[in-house]
């Protein structure tokens, strides 16, 4: 049996959970409740320098990634372009295979 101790810092309070032996882990009520994981809530898990943390896939983990992508022109022009190259690439594995068959036969 494994056991993870989960450090808050801001307040200096260790609290301590025991792992499953399915994997499982239950991160205790109070820390829930502080940082809205509820029932069905994803979780990701970041390994650091520090150790180990754990964070909820919340609205917020997903607003933190606002603005990374600039929008870098004609979006049309751009997914006709990657269609464009998908078609090339298929087209020559198409190719490929039908080589193959001739010099098999």
């Amino acid at each position: 049996m494994y056991y993870f101790i989960i450090f808050v810092k801001q307040n200096n309070i260790m609290e301590t959970s025991v792992l499953t032996p399915k994997g499982q882990l239950l991160i205790p009520k109070r820390i829930r409740t502080k940082y809205g994981i509820k029932s069905g809530v994803k979780v990701i898990f970041e390994e650091t320098e520090n150790g180990l943390m754990i964070r909820p896939m919340n609205e917020d983990y997903f607003n933190s990634f606002r603005g990374i992508f600039k929008p870098s022109g004609n979006l049309k022009e751009e997914i006709k372009e990657m269609k464009d190259e998908e078609k090339r690439l298929e087209d020559r594995k198409f190719n490929l295979l039908l080589g193959k068959k001739t010099i098999k036969k």
